[in-house]
């Protein structure tokens, strides 16, 4: 059986031949995630053989990444805001530009004791992230796939946090009034979706109804803000995920309900458009 240095060296060359764009990242990631040990235990003992099992689970895992699944699908979780959340097939693979989203919740809130609903919740992220963040929060979930609520909620259980999950389309489940609402929603175009995803991307192998929004990909976007009338409190206020092309459409589509401001990411680029009643 090879080392791991050899199993190291033959799965970063595998995965540069099939054009994945981090072959050495991967590969280090993936030949730690088999042994179940941190990187630098990898690199820092190089001439340790590997099991047979540990040699056939690598060849398999290399394998899936050469045809483009998501390193987070082949580890079974992802890491965000702090915390560690299982994801599969059934849900999106948290983007770290959406921590963006949860600071500007928090800055919001500012410990006060408030209702906030996360709409398309997928794996849970931004929701447990703000129910773990904030305890004073009371935490609503919404998302229209029961499958991805079944991962939220394994999710949440894990966190040892309480999130009100609800099983529906955008904000229709939620019949209360609320003072926050938080939104990353789908915003690809069809045709942005059929071209990124020959790319290698994650986008393959996401769930489509994750991912897409429509000719313009605000379709969802839009249906959420029309019906940000009927469920935000007088006093309330609404944060929505942009992709940065996006936010000037958002704004306009904000505006009319109150004062609107945008918010950047870490990468510097505009993030957040929230609208305060």
């Amino acid at each position: 059986m090879p080392t791991r240095g050899e199993a190291r060296i033959r799965a970063t060359e595998r995965l540069r031949r099939a054009g994945v764009p981090t072959p050495a990242l991967d590969a280090d990631v993936l030949v730690a995630h088999v042994l179940g040990v941190p990187k630098e235990a990898v690199v820092a003992h190089p001439e340790v053989a590997l099991s047979d099992d540990e040699h056939d689970r690598l060849h398999g895992l290399v394998a899936r990444r050469e045809a483009g699944v998501p390193i987070a699908y082949l580890r079974g979780f992802k890491e965000f805001y702090g915390l560690r959340f299982a994801v599969d097939e059934r849900v999106l693979v948290p983007r770290p530009e959406t921590e963006a989203l949860v600071d500007a919740v928090r800055a919001h809130a500012a410990g006060r004791t408030l209702t906030v609903v996360d709409v398309g919740t997928g794996s849970g992220a931004i929701a447990i992230a703000l129910a773990a963040s904030e305890p004073r929060l009371r935490v609503i979930a919404t998302d229209v796939s029961g499958a991805a609520l079944a991962v939220a909620r394994a999710n949440a259980e894990a966190h040892g946090v309480h999130v009100d999950f609800r099983e529906g389309d955008l904000l229709t489940p939620v019949a209360e009034r609320v003072d926050v609402v938080a939104a990353n929603l789908p915003y690809l175009r069809d045709t942005d979706l059929d071209r990124l995803a020959g790319e290698r991307t994650s986008l393959a192998f996401e769930p489509r109804v994750a991912t897409v929004a429509g000719s313009d990909g605000l379709a969802l976007v839009r249906r959420a803000i029309a019906d940000l009338p009927r469920v935000l409190a007088a006093d309330g206020a609404a944060f929505f995920e942009c992709d940065p092309p996006q936010v000037a459409a958002i704004v306009a589509l904000l505006s009319p309900l109150g004062r609107v401001a945008v918010s950047r990411d870490l990468a510097g680029l505009e993030r957040v458009a929230a609208v305060r009643r």
